[in-house]
Formats: C-alpha cells, sequence, structure tokens
C-alpha cells in the first residue's frame, strides 16, 4: 500500500507573501492541497480581488485561509502576517514560512537610481530577514523556511544591477540561517530558483529585456519555453515536507536546466 505521508501538511500553518497571483498563489494552493492552512497577502487594493479569489480556491480544497493586506517593506506592517498566521492555526504554531514577494524591476547601471535601489533591497532583503525574525518564536521544530530566489542571482542578466544582488542575498541567508536554524531550532531553510516564468511581471518585462532574453529561452534544455508557475509550485511545496527533513541550505535550480 503507497504511503504518501511524508509529503503531507495536514494541519500545518503557512505564510506565503505576495500569494495573491504568479507564482505565490500557485505555492499557496499547493500548501493548500497537501493539507495546509494558509496565509494569503496582498499589498494593493488593485490586488484585493484576485488575493480573495485565492482565499475562495483554497476554501473548496477544504483548508483555511486568511487575507492579510501587508506590505514587507514596511517594518511595521509585518507583524499583521504573523498575526494572521495565528488566526488560523490549530496550535499557535507557524509551520512554514515562504519568502516569495519581490519586486523585479530593470535599470542598467547608469539609469539607476537611489528609489529603485532602496525599494528593491528593502523588499527583497530586509523585508524576509525581518519576518523570519518575527516568526521565529512561532516556528516549531521540523518548521520550514523557503525562498523564491531567481535565476537573476547567478546568470548575470542584463539589467539586473539591484534585482540580481538581492536575489543572491537571498541565496545566502538560506546558507546562513541553515546554520543558524538547524542544531538550535530544527528548521529547514532552503531556495527555489527559478529561470523566467510567465508570470504578470515577465509579461510587462521591457520589450528589449523580452528580446535579449529569447535565445536563452530557445536554449532551454528541458524545453525551449518559459516556464509556468505550475512548474516551479511543487518544488516549493516539497520543501516544505517531512520528506524533505535533510535538505537544508540549497538551491533547487527550478530553471529547466539553465545551469545547476
Amino acid at each position: 500500500m503507497s504511503d504518501f505521508s511524508g509529503v503531507s501538511l495536514k494541519g500545518k500553518t503557512a505564510i506565503v507573501t505576495g500569494s495573491s497571483r504568479g507564482i505565490g498563489a500557485e505555492i499557496a494552493l499547493q500548501l493548500a492541497r497537501r493539507g495546509a492552512n494558509v496565509v494569503i497577502n496582498y499589498v494593493s487594493e488593485s490586488s484585493k480581488k484576485r488575493a480573495e479569489d485565492v482565499v475562495q480556491e483554497i476554501e473548496k480544497i477544504g483548508t483555511k485561509a486568511i487575507l492579510c493586506h501587508a506590505s514587507v517593506m514596511n517594518l511595521e506592517e509585518i507583524p499583521r502576517l504573523i498575526d494572521a498566521a495565528l488566526k488560523i492555526s490549530k496550535d499557535g504554531k507557524i509551520d512554514i514560512l515562504i519568502h516569495n514577494a519581490a519586486l523585479g524591476n530593470e535599470a542598467d547601471l547608469k539609469d539607476l537610481k537611489l528609489e529603485m535601489y532602496n525599494s528593491h533591497f528593502d523588499c527583497n532583503v530586509r523585508g524576509p530577514i525581518f519576518l523570519t525574525q518575527a516568526a521565529l518564536p512561532y516556528l516549531p521544530r521540523g518548521g520550514r523556511i523557503v525562498f523564491v530566489s531567481s535565476a537573476a542571482a547567478r546568470l548575470g542578466v542584463a539589467g539586473h544591477t539591484v534585482y540580481g544582488p538581492t536575489k543572491a542575498a537571498n541565496e545566502a541567508l538560506a546558507r546562513v540561517w541553515a546554520k543558524e536554524l538547524g542544531h538550535s531550532h530544527g528548521i529547514t531553510v532552503n531556495c527555489v530558483n527559478p529561470g523566467p516564468v510567465a508570470t504578470d511581471q515577465w509579461y510587462q518585462s521591457d520589450e528589449q529585456f523580452l528580446k535579449d532574453m529569447q535565445p536563452m529561452i530557445e536554449a532551454t534544455p528541458a524545453a525551449p519555453r518559459v516556464a509556468e508557475v505550475s512548474d516551479i509550485a511543487p518544488l516549493v511545496a516539497f520543501l516544505c515536507t517531512e520528506d524533505a527533513r535533510w535538505t537544508t541550505g540549497s538551491v533547487l535550480s527550478a530553471n529547466g536546466g539553465l545551469y545547476n
């Protein structure tokens, strides 16, 4: 008889930042399908309806979901995410923390403005650091932290003077926290590193950027296409399970073989 209990997340509580759309929404749904209760995070009023739709889909699956309007860029709003998770937690624990929310605008070095630098590092690096700090008292042994990184952390894509380094920082944080939180807290910390993914953010990219990326897409070993969110989210969900207990401080390259 088959036993898939090692990949079940039944009764777990998860925070998925930036989960109103794209990869974040699909991650939230994947976690719910495995039994987790999920905080659905959105930032603007324009994304509220999409976030509500994700909540409704999760409730149809049969687990709990709760909306949380908060931006990790604003440190004073981070407690909202913690409070929301505790409202749907059956045992006062936050088992899973998915750092997905990110800014990813392009700018060449010569065009870079301080405002863009600050906003990207505040959202992509500072936010995850202080959200994790706030969640740490509620993360039990066996807890899971997963970053959604990016191929930009390693490929050296033109126009990613700011975005690329923020994602490299995420991967560094995973390695650091794997050591800090392993023996002391029993928590694993990993990254999933996608290449180009067919999300709103991708299609809103500069036309020249998309043109420049096309040869790389066509050369992707797995298939000559952009990834779908359904290619990425199951890998994140797996890292949250008991079967992934011996993987920590790692980067799972979910990029169709662009590099390993």
